[in-house]
């Protein structure tokens, strides 16, 4: 279910700004008073503009709340610049003493403002502002189906009418999930997410969910891959100084399972989770791999190839041993 907040926001606009130019219509009709037709087709030209104006920041509705921000903050700069007159053109041409009081109001309020503003665009600018990407990017995954593997049942959301290379994409990602470890798995292009499939339904999983119910965590899923997309980007020009390449695959192991970020190509990348905690291991192999079947699709070659594991080479040490001192 599409939850755009800001997807009528256009409409809502127009509204607002239609509604007294019809009602002064109804008025000159019932009345039969002189109406100004050129004042009309102004307001109906404003209208006009506030609507595709509108429309414009619907589309770039991700990046609505800093722009907002920046709304703000340059029109308590211009407020604040008409308080200042205000507060001290008295001063200049000897006026009264109200207009001084209501423009260092003015002033002061507008200097608060402003540098709440500034605050929030600096926090954006350090990676701390996450706001914007709870908001949905493109088709969301509507299309649901289920699918019975062996003893369970799986969930499949896709995009409408899924391109050929996507299907080739699903049917990888659910041959791979598993009530007893892989649980899900999402399938973003940029922001968006092409489609997304588990087992978090399956009974056996029910005591992993306290506060919140599998399609609560599917939602939470999805806008932590759209945050783990924006963090790593962050990530790749910081670490791009010492030469390493892009990062291709983040976990963040938390205390109850782990969630899992892969790239896969320029703009594609997979989101997994489990929610077992023992299952760490065994899921990220997992993901590896099915990252490679994917690029293998596209026919890329594979990124993860990994040696099998092994405990690597460790130096036994007694206790009494002293280490030798080194040192310019």
């Amino acid at each position: 279910m599409d939850r755009d907040r800001y997807a009528r926001f256009a409409i809502v606009i127009a509204s607002l700004v239609l509604l007294p130019l019809v009602l002064e219509l109804i008025s000159w009709y019932i009345e039969r008073e002189d109406y100004s037709v050129s004042r009309a087709i102004t307001v109906l030209l404003v209208i006009v503009s506030l609507a595709v104006t509108a429309l414009v920041l619907g589309r770039l509705r991700a990046r609505l709340p800093i722009l907002l921000v920046a709304a703000m903050t340059v029109a308590a700069v211009a407020e604040g610049v008409m308080g200042f007159v205000a507060a001290f053109g008295p001063v200049w041409w000897r006026g009264g003493i109200a207009s001084e009081l209501l423009g260092l109001v003015t002033a002061g309020v507008s200097a608060f403002t402003i540098a709440t503003g500034v605050y929030l665009m600096t926090l954006y600018r350090r990676s701390l502002y996450l706001p914007h990407l709870s908001a949905p990017t493109g088709p969301a995954p509507t299309a649901t189906k289920r699918r019975v593997i062996g003893e369970s049942e799986i969930l499949i959301r896709t995009v409408p009418n899924p391109s050929g290379s996507v299907e080739k994409a699903l049917n990888s990602c659910v041959a791979m999930l598993d009530q007893d470890d892989l649980h899900f798995v999402g399938y973003f292009l940029g922001e968006q997410c092409l489609f997304y499939t588990d087992v978090l339904e399956d009974a056996d999983l029910a005591h992993f969910f306290h506060d919140t119910d599998p399609e609560q965590r599917r939602e939470l899923y999805l806008q932590a891959g759209r945050q783990m997309l924006w963090l790593t980007a962050r990530l790749d020009r910081q670490l791009s100084r010492i030469e390493s390449g892009i990062l291709i695959r983040t976990v963040l192991d938390v205390e109850r399972g782990a969630l899992y970020f892969h790239w896969v190509d320029a703009g594609l990348y997979l989101v997994g989770v489990t929610l077992d905690q023992r299952k760490v291991d065994v899921v990220d192999d997992k993901m590896a791999r099915l990252v490679d079947i994917i690029r293998g699709h596209f026919t890329l070659p594979p990124i993860n190839q990994r040696e099998p594991p092994s405990r690597g080479h460790l130096r036994p040490i007694s206790g009494g041993e002293r280490w030798s001192e080194s040192g310019s």
